[in-house]
């Protein structure tokens, strides 16, 4: 096995020069062994730090590492996350689109689940016009305007909830606690959802935004 101290041992002894070495000498053998061990730890701290410092084969607090190293606090691992479901929200997020529309329905979507409302009020299709759908006469809908140029109004949506684990709620005969945020596990919080829209749009753009918990919330406003 390559890095192992035999190998190395044997690798040593191979490249001294015949005969100064007879069958048996025991001090040889440990000053060669010793080499062996020190050259065999250096090899696999090499390969081992190699691996780490790659996304696909990093593990553990590396992968913490490398994911504040690229997003800062805005990707931290979630609880109870493996390292293999970690990777792939890194890469995912290092090849993300950004500065578009799309990339922002996508980043919101891929974090709570649930399609975000975009209106840009210079886009006929969102604010409505001739054979346009959006807004019309006994119809629900936004105002167009070409006076806010690289504006638009955003809203998202939080994600589903799904109860907190071996918690009954009240009324159900179960076990009842003061639940929190923190005691769901994937929990996303609204600036979560802020830090998600920031993240992609564009340096001149500016995104007016709303967090609600449905559609249904918004329509009964």
């Amino acid at each position: 096995m390559i890095g192992d101290i035999p190998d190395f041992v044997r690798r040593l002894t191979s490249v001294l020069p015949r005969g100064w070495l007879s069958d048996d000498v025991p001090v040889a053998d440990l000053v060669i062994s010793g080499l062996g061990a020190a050259w065999a730890a250096i090899y696999n701290l090499v390969s081992s730090t190699t691996a780490l410092t790659r996304i696909r084969s990093s593990s553990g607090s590396f992968l913490d590492l490398i994911s504040e190293d690229y997003f800062g606090l805005s990707l931290p691992r979630q609880v109870g996350e493996v390292d293999s479901a970690f990777i792939s929200r890194i890469e995912k997020e290092l090849f993300r689109p950004r500065g578009t529309r799309n990339a922002l329905q996508q980043a919101l979507t891929d974090l709570t689940g649930q399609a975000p409302l975009i209106i840009e009020p210079a886009r006929p299709a969102d604010t409505g016009g001739y054979s346009a759908g959006g807004a019309a006469y006994s119809e629900a809908g936004a105002w167009g305007s070409l006076s806010l140029a690289y504006s638009f109004f955003v809203t998202a949506y939080r994600p589903r909830g799904t109860g907190i684990a071996e918690i009954a709620g009240y009324g159900t005969g179960g076990p009842n606690v003061y639940g929190n945020l923190a005691m769901v596990a994937t929990a996303v919080s609204d600036q979560d959802i802020c830090q998600a829209a920031t993240a992609v749009l564009p340096v001149n753009a500016v995104a007016w935004l709303r967090i609600a918990n449905s559609p249904s919330q918004i329509s009964a406003q």
